[in-house]
């Protein structure tokens, strides 16, 4: 079994942490989180820092660093999934907000943690086991798979 990489992003990758995240992909990211303390986090928790900026990048060891070249998400995560081989791991999503795993919840359960047309048309929901938020597959699924399948193809 072939082991996901885990990420850190550095302040100017926020978009792409958050899509990297859904994608399944453990991401830290904070946009308060300065050099230093990236790069001591990447050593201390096995990460590979996702980064834009090269002094940075180069006072990395090559193994746990890359310089992401490319300026918009969507280019972002294609030139990562080329490199880091993305597409071949079948992840469920994280919470893209603070990258806490997500399980399923039982629907009596979030009752009032929904908009009442939300519970009413949907039934299966997730919630983070970190910081609460409920999540649905709601209409924007069909946007977020079609952004998924697009990285792929731009990879090629």
């Amino acid at each position: 079994m072939i082991i996901p990489p885990l990420f850190a992003a550095d302040v100017m990758l926020g978009k792409t942490a958050k899509w990297l995240r859904i994608l399944g992909f453990d991401t830290f990211y904070d946009n308060r989180a300065d050099d230093h303390f990236l790069q001591d986090f990447c050593r201390n928790e096995n990460r590979i820092l996702l980064t834009r900026d090269t002094l940075l990048q180069q006072s990395m060891p090559p193994e746990s660093s890359y310089l992401v070249v490319q300026n918009l998400p969507r280019q972002q995560l294609a030139e990562i999934n080329r490199i880091f081989e993305l597409t071949k791991f079948k992840l469920q999503p994280r919470c893209s907000v603070c990258n806490g795993e997500l399980v399923a919840i039982e629907k009596t359960q979030i009752r009032e943690k929904v908009p009442p047309y939300v519970f009413s048309t949907q039934s299966n929901f997730s919630h983070c086991l970190q910081c609460q938020r409920i999540y649905w597959p709601g209409t924007h699924i069909v946007k977020i798979v079609k952004f998924i399948e697009t990285i792929g193809k731009l990879s090629d």
